[in-house]
């Protein structure tokens, strides 16, 4: 197995050229638990086994540089065959109890090819900066932009924050490596065509610390990325205040270098009025906000109107209106609906969940265990999708984990969770989806649940829990971290 995977490294171009070189010589001794996760992480899909790879290379337990760059490489190349290309996320708007919002979630496990292999680069940046350029280099956004009819679009923060990362931490420190590195930066930054994009960009090039001549090139590389955009409504209604803030920021910090010209501010006016003045999806609630928060910081800041002028009315009248977002609401049908509000009368209906006291009592634990019960009987047969069915009983079944004490009721509950995680891993599109949840179980290994949790995981029978229960098990807490 492991030739198999140096020989597919290597026709991938992914093969150290230090380590080709390299003399051979005596092996340092490897953990032999680590080692043994590492081979039978390569059967599990490949989202989960890149997560695990990554896992092991960042522990205490790998200290063979040379072994931690084979985990790196492997983990990069294995995140290639995920099912999800990249991270998307909607409008703080977008009701929790949607299909669409299910998506976010999913999304956030990370377990997307470019944060996979994002995380790769910044690790391998420890080990071998110039290896984690190439890495970085080989990342593929191909971003596809939103719609008016989802409120979903792409989000690919992690890519320019690495990439500013690697620019400012991997060259060498004198004139000529800060000239690489302004061109690395510059040359990647030219990826950013989406509104989605744009915040992402203006904080990567703060967080590069450019000097004030560095700035001044950069403020121009800006203006025409900017300029060569792609006009994309629904991530533009997305990011619009965003966006704003983090252009002024920027601005701050140029003008914090000496550089007096507003040049970042007049680019940004000129996009917004690109973009304010073309389509736009018709439930669009951040444009307005957006020029009032233009208009607000250059008052703020003092611009007088002959260098930046504030945005007028004229200026933010689109040429049409499109369509409006989509939304899939969840709990609609009677046994998805029952079970929520047994749900909502078990957790009470103030912002915070009903005291400890009223949780020990021999009534709360009977509605407690009814709710439990009800939850293992429900087939979700007349749910839409196997989707919508998992994302509910998955809802339901984190409320009872957060709210049920110790007790042999809660040893129950997480062991009939366990169950319904083992049972629903069927389908490969939900795979993040199905992490979401499986996530809060393993993170049960880091609290007071330890012991019991770490025995359901790995008596799970079910290859992916079992093998994050050995990894939890092996790595052991962060260090200065106990259980609570």
């Amino acid at each position: 197995m492991r030739a198999a995977s140096a020989l597919l490294l290597a026709v991938l171009g992914l093969a150290s050229p230090a380590a080709a070189q390299r003399e051979p010589g005596p092996k340092p001794v490897r953990d032999a638990a680590i080692e043994a996760i590492a081979f039978d992480a390569r059967a599990a899909p490949p989202e989960f086994a890149a997560d695990i790879l990554l896992r092991l290379a960042a522990s205490e337990r790998v200290g063979d540089p040379e072994w931690r760059r084979e985990l790196l490489e492997e983990a990069y190349v294995r995140a290639y065959a995920a099912t999800d290309a990249y991270r998307v996320t909607a409008a703080s708007s977008t009701p929790a109890d949607t299909r669409q919002r299910a998506e976010v979630i999913a999304s956030d496990t990370a377990l997307t090819r470019v944060s996979l292999q994002v995380r790769a680069a910044q690790s391998m940046a420890f080990i071998d900066p110039a290896r984690a350029r190439e890495m970085f280099e080989w990342i593929d956004l191909d971003l596809v932009p939103g719609s008016c009819d989802s409120p979903l679009v792409p989000a690919v923060d992690e890519y320019y924050a690495t990439l500013a990362m690697l620019a400012r931490r991997t060259f060498a420190d004198d004139t000529e490596g800060r000239s690489d590195a302004l061109r690395f930066i510059s040359l990647y930054l030219w990826r950013a065509h989406l509104p989605a994009e744009m915040p992402a960009v203006a904080r990567a090039l703060r967080s590069f610390r450019p000097t004030a001549d560095e700035a001044l090139y950069l403020e121009g590389r800006l203006r025409w990325i900017l300029e060569t955009s792609q006009p994309d409504p629904r991530s533009f209604s997305i990011v619009a205040l965003d966006l704003v803030a983090r252009f002024m920021d920027l601005e701050d910090a140029d003008r914090h270098l000496g550089i007096l010209n507003w040049n970042v501010t007049r680019a940004l006016r000129d996009y917004l009025v690109v973009q304010f003045k073309g389509q736009r999806c018709s439930d669009s609630l951040s444009d307005g906000p957006a020029a009032d928060l233009f208009n607000t910081s250059l008052k703020n800041r003092h611009v007088a109107a002959e260098a930046v002028a504030p945005l007028a009315s004229a200026d933010t009248r689109p040429s049409r209106f499109l369509g409006v977002a989509h939304l899939d609401r969840y709990w609609q049908t009677l046994d998805a609906r029952r079970l929520y509000e047994l749900g909502v009368q078990l957790r009470g209906t103030e912002r915070n969940p009903v005291r400890d006291q009223v949780r020990m009592t021999e009534a709360w634990q009977n509605q407690a265990e009814r709710l439990l019960i009800d939850l293992e009987r429900w087939s979700g047969t007349r749910e839409a999708l196997e989707r919508d069915y998992l994302y509910q009983k998955g809802v339901l079944y984190t409320l009872l984990v957060d709210l049920v004490p110790a007790s042999t009721l809660r040893n129950r509950t997480l062991r009939s969770f366990v169950d319904f995680l083992r049972t629903s891993d069927r389908d490969r599109a939900n795979r993040m989806l199905w992490f979401a949840f499986a996530n809060r179980m393993i993170a049960l290994t880091r609290s007071a649940d330890r012991p019991v949790a770490l025995d359901l995981l790995e008596e799970s029978r079910h290859p992916v829990l079992a093998l994050y229960g050995r990894v939890e098990r092996t790595l052991g807490l962060p260090r200065n971290r106990a259980a609570f």
